[in-house]
């Protein structure tokens, strides 16, 4: 009994995912830790951001060993790559909490590995605009990177 009555508060308590506007400004802030990543699609509005949908993927023991430059790079890659359809055709802000990530694109391609110049390239397609934003500002993004 217990238990439902904890799960009825956990539903009454849920964050609600909004329809996304055609004309408003969209972010998309991601992040690691050692063992997943996560993040979080927001629209953003005059009363704040609204939430579009929340983005959770566990680290396989392959990408668990990267460097946490290549495991920002693949939360980056692979958040893009799961909310392409509302991200094709449309600018928005990718904030990561890895200062070195903002220089990406402007690295000579002949130090990339094969991986790294595919997910640049998957990113380069898109209109986006990368933006630092520090570690402590980036709540749940680190929440869904530790589910």
């Amino acid at each position: 009994m217990q238990f439902l009555t904890k799960f009825k508060n956990c539903l009454a308590d849920a964050k609600l995912l909004s329809h996304p506007s055609a004309d408003a400004k969209l972010a998309l802030v991601t992040d690691c830790s050692d063992f997943a990543i996560g993040g979080v699609l927001n629209e953003i509005t005059p009363k704040g951001p609204k939430s579009l949908g929340f983005f959770s993927k566990k680290l396989t023991p392959t990408e668990a060993k990267y460097s946490g430059y290549n495991r920002e790079l693949l939360v980056a890659y692979s958040a893009i790559h799961y909310f392409r359809p509302m991200l094709e055709a449309r600018p928005f802000a990718l904030y990561v909490d890895h200062k070195p990530l903002i220089y990406a694109f402007k690295q000579n391609s002949d130090k990339c590995s094969p991986r790294r110049l595919r997910q640049l390239g998957f990113i380069s397609q898109f209109k986006t605009d990368i933006r630092y934003v520090p570690g402590k500002e980036n709540v749940v993004a680190d929440i869904l990177s530790r589910v």
